[in-house]
């Protein structure tokens, strides 16, 4: 059955990660430049969080216009992330002390004129974004996660099942690795296991560059990093340890 929030890639071609960008528009086209959109066979993942900079230099709108423009492309791929999640279910979220939905909507309304229909339209998008890849080589990718409540794939397959309310959904952009009462090395494994995969890549934590947590692989590619870091990867090429995904680590320049 096709299911358009678990994009699966096959065992060839190419594929760029980058993990949460919030607002920064000279590291978006950075990496984008990195992707040729007319090779079907190279992809480019984002693993969400898009939008919502921290300070005033947000381009926000600007990365999500072109990134609607983009996603026409079947190897241009946007996960949701918790920040486009709160959008949808209209849900608080700060950083900072700030107020990142309020300031959002003052920022379509700047940039726009009018906050409306650009909001509505920011948010129909949102909701087209997938909440996983999975590669046949052997690796999950998504915003954050995984839960500790996946038992079974049948319980996986709940989250396609439900509204953005979802318990399972909630803690897979949410959840943070050096948070013990969110997941642990073995849920991890566990997860892996579950949904047969090898190794799992995910953004949302603040790390320097990247961490490896067991068979988790945190990424920072933009957002609070001094070593902007994204993951090339020959999808041709088995993943047999978690030192064959860090030789697929490079650094934007």
């Amino acid at each position: 059955m096709f299911n358009d929030k678990l994009i699966e890639l096959p065992d060839y071609g190419r594929l760029i990660v980058v993990s949460d960008i919030h607002g920064n528009l000279e590291d978006y086209n950075r990496y984008v430049n990195l992707w040729d959109e007319n090779d079907s066979d190279f992809h480019i993942v984002f693993l969400g969080d898009l939008i919502h900079a921290v300070g005033d230099d947000d381009k926000s709108i600007e990365i999500l216009d072109d990134a609607i423009e983009k996603s026409e492309c079947p190897n241009f791929h946007t996960l949701l992330g918790n920040h486009e999640w709160a959008h949808i279910v209209n849900s608080e979220i700060y950083k900072n002390g700030e107020d990142l939905i309020r300031k959002f909507e003052n920022l379509v309304s700047y940039r726009k004129g009018f906050i409306e229909p650009s909001l509505t339209n920011y948010i129909k998008f949102f909701k087209t974004m997938p909440y996983f890849v999975k590669t046949a080589n052997g690796l999950f990718l998504s915003h954050s996660g995984p839960s500790f409540k996946v038992k079974s794939i049948e319980a996986f397959n709940k989250i396609f099942e439900s509204d953005y309310s979802g318990p399972i959904l909630y803690d897979f952009l949410w959840n943070r690795y050096n948070n013990f009462t969110h997941y642990t090395k073995s849920d991890v494994d566990n997860f892996l296991e579950v949904i047969d995969a090898k190794y799992m890549v995910i953004g949302h934590n603040v790390v320097e560059s990247y961490k490896l947590y067991g068979n988790q692989m945190i990424l920072a590619s933009s957002f609070y990093t001094k070593v902007k870091t994204y993951l090339d990867i020959d999808l041709s090429k088995e993943l047999n340890s978690m030192k064959d995904l860090q030789k697929q680590l490079k650094f934007l320049i």
